[in-house]
């Protein structure tokens, strides 16, 4: 079979076409890459939380508990110091760049429990302030807040005041599915109270 009568400027017409089509590829691609690596830094306080409280973390937390081993429990203790720790950048993330975002109050209070625990009780003090302070429907956390800033006056033996901040814990309920969870809180608060009355007793001896 004879082939096809092709002339020069039907092949230079064809090499533009596909010049052209490769060119729009490449453009596409690039955009294509371009879009996928803005979307993976953009940040929004929900990303923000979620890189936060990573799931290997917060596995980690639920598995503690199985741990019978004290050298195991040990390295896994300290796994989640540093997951905590590494989380603080994207905490003060959220803070800083979305101030009136209400995920600012999980931030905060999450922020001031990874510091009262591995870093710098006075600094904690001032997180769980403003966590007590935020501006919020949110009760959990402000309860635990107000137990956690009556803990620390109670290591400083300030039992009056560790006093007033348990009081006030007891104005923002936190809701149990069970029991088990509410009999440990009640226990909690009970020894402190304890704590507080002994202390009083013992200053005025």
């Amino acid at each position: 079979m004879k082939p096809p009568d092709v002339s020069s400027n039907s092949l230079a017409e064809l090499n533009e076409t596909t010049n052209i089509m490769s060119f729009l590829s490449s453009v596409l691609m690039l955009f294509s890459t371009f879009v996928s690596a803005q979307n993976d830094t953009i940040n929004t306080p929900e990303v923000l939380l979620h890189k936060a409280q990573s799931d290997s973390y917060y596995k980690l937390l639920d598995s503690i508990n199985t741990y019978y081993d004290a050298e195991t429990e040990k390295q896994v203790n300290e796994i989640i110091k540093t997951e905590s720790l590494k989380s603080l950048v994207y905490y003060d993330q959220l803070i800083t760049q979305f101030p009136n975002s209400e995920l600012v109050f999980d931030a905060l209070y999450n922020k001031a429990q990874i510091t009262y625990s591995y870093l710098d009780t006075n600094l904690a003090y001032e997180i769980f302030l403003k966590v007590v302070n935020f501006n919020t429907k949110k009760t959990a956390y402000k309860h635990r807040a107000f137990r956690a800033l009556a803990e620390i006056e109670i290591e400083k033996k300030n039992f009056e005041k560790a006093m007033s901040y348990l009081d006030e814990s007891c104005k923002y309920p936190i809701y149990f599915d069970c029991g088990v969870p509410w009999e440990i809180d009640t226990s909690q608060l009970r020894i402190m109270y304890t704590k507080c009355f002994d202390g009083l007793r013992g200053s005025k001896n």
